[in-house]
């Protein structure tokens, strides 16, 4: 179905009429080439994705809690208007985000956090990014004002389900797929320290201990000098942990001669001068509500990873699945954040990263069409599977779109190796070269591997010999004659 030009320009029009709009947060006015409802749907697309592949984690008691402070927050914030979700993934992970409408919370920072008011200060800091429009203002650095070129043709997907454009869904999907990437590559250095100042100001408006925000930033950097697992992506997708203190020790000397100069535009605002007037003033009491968070999270069961492997230098070592991977010179790795993701590498200039992959199943999941090469679900296969079987099997997830594959021999054993082209976490172009092993274990069930390499796609060809020396370091622990 092909909607006519004046009903795409109304679409439009609905879509983009807020135009110049004044940011409650900063007090500036702001052009803004998405409204609200399409920025809240934008927003309910990407919490469904970042579920998905996360989950979500199930205590009524837990979650309940973490609603009942997230409103306080949200009691205090500019942007009232919008209804908010509070999500927990269920993951170790030590990590939190915010897409539109929706804040998240991993079980593995709930599990980190001393008390109430530390939670509060997080929660504040991903709700300043919806209060400060910053996933609208993402969206528009990365696509341009061409983005207004396609904005109608998404409209048509959301407010128009019976229409039939293929180009309405890819451009939805496209936009979605680079708000949920922020969960991993988070919203930048400007943004995040505007989101700590918001944080701390709605837990001070909320009557949180302010301090809260200071130790919680200790604990995190202390964390990641010890490489504990998890850290190093919260750490990464925040500005320096010094600076964000710096940050708040500046408001918190507010009162002192010449530090108002400082924070002079922050001022103008009616909530941050209501915040530190709460500061400033002796008898005011705050709380951390240290008891009763201890309480609640004690529900929240340890649940180290299974298989969580080491690294020494430049190699990453799992006895338990008796793998080693080691890294070429000029990259650096850190530890996965599940039992499937394992352990991820990056080049230090930030143009190439990579991902071991480990998955364990039965006979069952792994269905085809008698005689046909592609898996189709319908009939269960009764053959020994390959690398190349399993390969085939899932890269129509992949979501990408394949340029070249074959079978090849690698230290690890019989191989299949796929080149592919789609976008990285942050919706660039780009160039993945992916590694399939799978491992017969007897009585139907295999252990598999992906070992995945990725380069923005103007840099693919200058990371080639190291994604080729990283799949030959690829190999067991313990040598297969």
């Amino acid at each position: 179905m092909v909607m006519n030009f004046s009903f795409q320009l109304m679409i439009l029009t609905i879509l983009t009429m807020n135009g110049c709009v004044r940011n409650p947060v900063t007090g500036k006015r702001e052009f803004h080439m998405i409204s609200e409802k399409a920025e809240i749907e934008l927003g309910k697309q990407s919490r469904n994705q970042i579920v998905q592949e996360y989950g979500l984690y199930d205590n009524p008691l837990v979650q309940s809690y973490i609603n009942e402070v997230g409103q306080k927050i949200v009691e205090v914030c500019e942007r009232k208007n919008i209804s908010y979700e509070f999500v927990i993934l269920d993951t170790p992970l030590v990590n939190a985000f915010a897409v539109p409408g929706t804040v998240f919370l991993t079980r593995g920072i709930l599990e980190l956090m001393d008390d109430e008011a530390e939670l509060a200060t997080v929660i504040g800091h991903e709700i300043g990014h919806i209060t400060g429009f910053h996933a609208v203002k993402m969206i528009q650095k990365a696509f341009g004002y061409q983005f207004l070129s396609l904005l109608s043709t998404v409209a048509v997907a959301v407010y128009g389900p019976t229409a039939d454009d293929p180009r309405a869904y890819a451009v939805l999907n496209q936009a979605t797929n680079f708000v949920a990437s922020g969960f991993l590559s988070g919203y930048g250095r400007e943004f995040e320290l505007e989101a700590d100042r918001s944080g701390l100001r709605y837990s001070i408006l909320a009557g949180y201990e302010p301090d809260a925000m200071i130790s919680f930033f200790k604990r995190m950097k202390s964390l990641g000098e010890e490489e504990v697992s998890g850290i190093g992506l919260f750490l990464r997708t925040h500005p320096p942990t010094d600076i964000r203190i710096k940050q708040i020790k500046k408001i918190f000397a507010l009162s002192e001669e010449g530090a108002k100069k400082k924070l002079k535009k922050d001022l103008k605002t009616k909530g941050f001068r209501e915040a530190l007037k709460k500061l400033e003033v002796p008898s005011t009491q705050f709380y951390d509500h240290f008891e009763k968070y201890q309480e609640i999270i004690k529900s929240i069961p340890k649940a180290p990873l299974e298989n969580p492997g080491t690294i020494k230098d430049r190699v990453y070592l799992n006895p338990s699945l008796d793998i080693r991977l080691e890294i070429p010179k000029g990259w650096k790795s850190e530890l996965g954040f599940s039992d499937r993701s394992l352990v991820h590498f990056m080049h230090f200039e930030g143009k190439a990263q990579g991902e071991l992959q480990a998955l364990h199943f039965s006979r069952d999941p792994i269905l085809m069409k008698t005689g046909a090469e592609s898996f189709a679900g319908v009939t269960q296969s009764t053959q020994s599977l390959t690398s190349r079987d399993w390969a085939f099997s899932i890269e129509e997830k992949l979501r990408m779109e394949k340029r070249s594959g074959r079978e090849a021999v690698y230290p690890i054993g019989n191989a299949y190796v796929g080149t592919y082209r789609g976008r990285d976490r942050l919706g660039r172009p780009a160039f993945y070269r992916i590694l399939y092993v799978l491992k017969e274990e007897g009585q139907g069930s295999w252990q598999a591997f992906m070992l995945s390499c990725a380069a923005l796609e103007e840099s693919y060809i200058d990371y080639l010999v190291d994604f080729e020396k990283i799949m030959k370091g690829f190999n067991w622990i313990k040598q297969k004659n």
